[in-house]
């Protein structure tokens, strides 16, 4: 039997994290272990669970979000043969990891992608409710970009620009054959991207589990993420200098449309004009 870790990272997330681990307490496969990386907070311990769950605590200094590093971090220190990554706001359907064991186990050397979709910002969710994930399913909507709610069965992905972090799942193995994260993305910014590109030029595959489903639990955002400029200004000439490309080109020319760089998906550098007053 496979050992399963679920792996998470969370900075003030405390009640989205209480409902990620009550998800993973409903499963139908329960995984082996969560492991949960606190960034630069107190790595406190919420509830008793039908699993080990691990609470560590991961300090950068002044960066606030060191998600490759922390990623890392998780998988080092986690025991399972296959590595489930849930994004912190996100809830695990009853049948999430065990729709992840099966693409595994059918597909163990690819990359497995799960269906997210997203809650409006008022649910009430109650955990004694039988009914509950069939609330969430109704009161959820597909992303636009990668809505597989038609697909049967497991299904390539030739797009690696596609993948995400919030849900995803690959042997250990694998894992260690990319390298993990690369360390070279301090915080915000294009370090998944640059995952799947090492993923695409490795010859790894892509899939979509459509039944591995998970509900991305509403937190306020903006796009492009103003709060990160820095961070992703960074994040984008690394990864530039990498692969010849620029990730996050949308939020890129919207910087560059409202003066803040100097830019051009074309061109080959991108300057700091000014910085956002935030």
């Amino acid at each position: 039997m496979n050992k399963i870790s679920v792996l998470t990272l969370t900075r003030d997330r405390s009640s989205h994290l209480q409902n990620l681990l009550a998800g993973l307490a409903c499963s139908r496969r329960v995984p082996d272990e969560c492991v949960v990386v606190h960034m630069n907070e107190p790595a406190e311990s919420l509830g008793n669970w039908p699993f080990a769950c691990h609470h560590r605590r991961y300090d950068s200094g002044d960066i606030a979000l060191p998600l490759a590093q922390a990623r890392n971090f998780a998988a080092q220190t986690a025991v399972g043969d296959l590595l489930l990554f849930l994004d912190v706001d996100c809830i695990p359907g009853a049948g999430l990891i065990e729709a992840y064991e099966q693409a595994y186990n059918q597909m163990p050397t690819a990359i497995a992608m799960g269906a997210v979709r997203y809650l409006p910002e008022f649910v009430d969710i109650d955990w004694k409710n039988l009914e509950t994930e069939s609330l969430l399913y109704s009161q959820s909507r597909p992303n636009a970009k990668r809505d597989v709610s038609d697909l049967n069965g497991l299904s390539p992905e030739t797009n690696y620009g596609l993948f995400w972090s919030l849900s995803f799942a690959l042997s250990r193995s694998i894992f260690n054959q990319l390298g993990g994260f690369s360390n070279c993305y301090p915080s915000y910014g294009a370090e998944d991207t640059d995952f799947a590109w090492k993923a695409r030029e490795q010859n790894v595959l892509l899939f979509w589990v459509p039944k591995a489903i998970a509900y991305h639990q509403y937190h306020h955002s903006t796009v492009p993420p103003w709060h990160n400029f820095d961070s992703i200004v960074h994040n984008a000439q690394v990864f530039y200098q990498r692969w010849h490309e620029w990730p996050m080109s949308a939020w890129l020319k919207v910087f560059a449309d409202e003066g803040y760089i100097k830019w051009s998906i074309a061109g080959d550098r991108l300057e700091v004009l000014r910085s956002p007053s935030l």
